[in-house]
């Protein structure tokens, strides 16, 4: 039991250093970070393109359509390792669009709720307005937002590595103490036998 207790606090404290280790890592480059990413998966698609296109082109029947994927796979990877940053801006633009055209239809309802008299209708195009702009916000800084991700999920992996190893410390403690009290306790008892 106490061989298995070890092992777990080992664990948990090796997992708690990488989550620092990687937090720091996302917090000081958090460019580099989404760099490497991307141009590790882009050297994984082109790879992957590159072992399903050479045995199409050795084949005696040529299936031009596995050959198109295969190239297409290819080339995608070769994109994104030479524009990892573009790569990481597609979400977030993704996401304004969806915000602009989301705020676009608010505000057409705004106008229906003014026609109609609903109550308190000029926040409705106050949200709209918000979608929209949060959209552009979104669209033209976009990477700038993965940055900020980065960052953020940095700030999260420190504390949790941080609040592990602080658990780890507590639970060794208690451990140690409570062995010390329960040697102290039988020790006790044999005084008195």
């Amino acid at each position: 039991m106490m061989d298995k207790l070890k092992s777990i606090k080992l664990d948990v404290t090796l997992a708690a250093v990488l989550s620092v280790v990687l937090g720091v890592l996302l917090v000081v480059w958090p460019e580099t970070v989404i760099t490497v990413l991307a141009r590790v998966i882009a050297i994984i698609l082109m790879g992957s393109g590159i072992v399903a296109l050479i045995p199409r082109l050795l084949d005696e029947i040529k299936s031009v359509t596995s050959i198109i994927v295969s190239l297409l796979i290819t080339l995608i990877g070769l994109w994104m390792f030479l524009s990892p940053q573009a790569v990481a801006s597609i979400i977030p633009i993704a996401i304004g669009v969806l915000l602009v055209v989301h705020g676009v239809q608010d505000l057409a309802l705004a106008f229906e709720g003014r026609r109609t008299k609903a109550h308190n209708w000029w926040s409705i195009p106050l949200m709209a307005i918000l979608n929209i702009v949060l959209g552009i916000l979104c669209i033209c800084n976009a990477f700038g937002l993965v940055k900020l991700g980065m960052i953020l999920i940095g700030i999260m992996l420190i504390y949790d590595g941080i609040s592990d190893m602080f658990i780890v410390h507590k639970v060794n403690k208690a451990s140690k103490e409570f062995v010390d009290s329960t040697i102290l306790h039988e020790e006790n008892i044999d005084d008195y036998v």
